[in-house]
């Protein structure tokens, strides 16, 4: 069995990464004697975290070469998933749905087993991306999504192709507790001790407020003349200065170090410079620090998060990975897909959109949320591996009967 996955950004994505070794994980419970190969730039590096085969090649990729590659060995696979990302929707823009759309119609031409493997499906309001969407889909066999949010929205959309709901397949995947030469290289790149890492407050923050939705092109290719305009709104400023309050309340309220977990390392999205911008306003900075070198696999990062006492995250999959690593978390969600997890985890009363977080009532009330968290830490842990538990035992079900014809 050879199975092709054409995840989204893993090279440059944490979140994605987490969704890729997810999606490996499933494909090797299901066909365990499979041969598995996914894309990346860096495909000695993603080789040796994942422990499978990478063509030398991006998944955004547009070279006239590496779409050749790609199809080469679609061709030559026995199925291929294209998992993960919430990759369909025009909140950010719409050109990427013509994208994926002219991208999966050459996949499809030369393999007609095509899975969408746990994706999710974004806020989209104009109707030419409704209809991109739904022939993109029509291309595949079956299409998994994350919740069911996202198939409704589809049926609504007048899809043809099957669509299962389950859940994020980065739930089933694996937390390595740091030994020796990971913290190691920690200290190397932060200066922060396991000392100082045990009992921190985890944090992964993404910028918002900052670009203009729903253009045409993706905000990092707008003009810099145009995107100057948006880079410093207002909302941006109060919520960098509310993010900046809770912090220092945080470290005042438990006299710990906060850490903060970027998750996607492209300079276009900036979670390092933020959360930098972030460390910058506080009245301590060197009580905070920032997990920036790209040093750490899937599954080493999960392990530094796991020894947070509490995660403040606003970039879903930091929440997402804390909470298979046992930590209770709180979300900011920017789209429903924070939301939409923290329910199934039946943990909703700790997620709130992240426009709260420019009302007054902010930072007591993230505070309050971390209090009860803190309070009741055996059961939401008990809780978190319960619902961890039962939503994995669900994927690994959901995609054995989606796959059911492929051999």
């Amino acid at each position: 069995m050879r199975v092709l996955i054409h995840n989204s950004d893993s090279p440059h994505n944490r979140g994605d990464r987490a969704i890729l070794a997810g999606n490996v994980e499933l494909a090797r419970h299901r066909w365990p004697d499979a041969e598995v190969v996914a894309l990346s730039q860096y495909p000695e590096r993603d080789a040796s975290w994942f422990g499978i085969r990478f063509l030398p090649v991006s998944p955004y990729s547009t070279g006239i070469g590496d779409l050749f590659r790609l199809l080469r060995a679609a061709r030559g696979a026995d199925v291929v998933l294209w998992g993960g990302g919430e990759i369909l929707k025009d909140y950010t823009n719409k050109l990427g749905l013509v994208y994926w759309l002219l991208k999966f119609v050459l996949v499809r031409a030369v393999n007609r087993h095509v899975v969408g493997a746990f994706q999710g499906i974004g806020p989209t309001s104009a109707g030419i991306s409704k209809r991109l969407i739904r022939a993109t889909v029509d291309l595949t066999e079956v299409f998994l999504v994350r919740d069911d949010e996202s198939r409704e929205k589809l049926l609504s959309w007048g899809v043809r192709t099957p669509v299962v709901s389950s859940f994020d397949p980065a739930v089933v995947g694996t937390v390595t507790a740091p030994d020796d030469d990971v913290l190691e290289r920690l200290a190397t790149a932060t200066g922060l001790t396991a000392e100082r890492l045990d009992g921190s407050i985890g944090i992964g923050v993404r910028r918002w407020f900052h670009y203009k939705r729903s253009g045409w092109i993706p905000f990092r290719f707008v003009p810099r003349v145009f995107r100057k305009a948006h880079a410093e709104s207002a909302e941006l400023q109060r919520y960098r200065a509310a993010l900046v309050e809770l912090v220092d309340r945080v470290v005042a309220r438990w006299d710990a170090d906060v850490v903060f977990y970027p998750m996607h390392m492209e300079a276009s999205e900036g979670d390092a410079a933020f959360a930098r911008e972030v460390i910058a306003g506080l009245r301590d900075p060197s009580r905070a620090h920032v997990v920036e070198a790209d040093v750490f696999s899937p599954a080493e990062y999960a392990g530094l998060m796991s020894r947070s006492r509490l995660f403040i995250a606003s970039r879903l999959h930091s929440a997402i990975v804390a909470t298979i690593a046992g930590v209770p978390a709180t979300v900011l969600y920017y789209v429903d897909k924070g939301r939409l997890f923290f329910e199934q985890i039946g943990m909703q009363r700790f997620a709130r959109p992240i426009e709260a977080a420019l009302t007054p009532s902010f930072v007591d009330d993230v505070l309050a949320s971390l209090e009860e968290l803190d309070r009741d830490r055996d059961r939401v842990v008990a809780d978190l591996a319960t619902g961890v538990e039962r939503m994995g035992d669900a994927l690994r079900d959901d995609f054995a009967q989606a796959t059911r014809d492929l051999r």
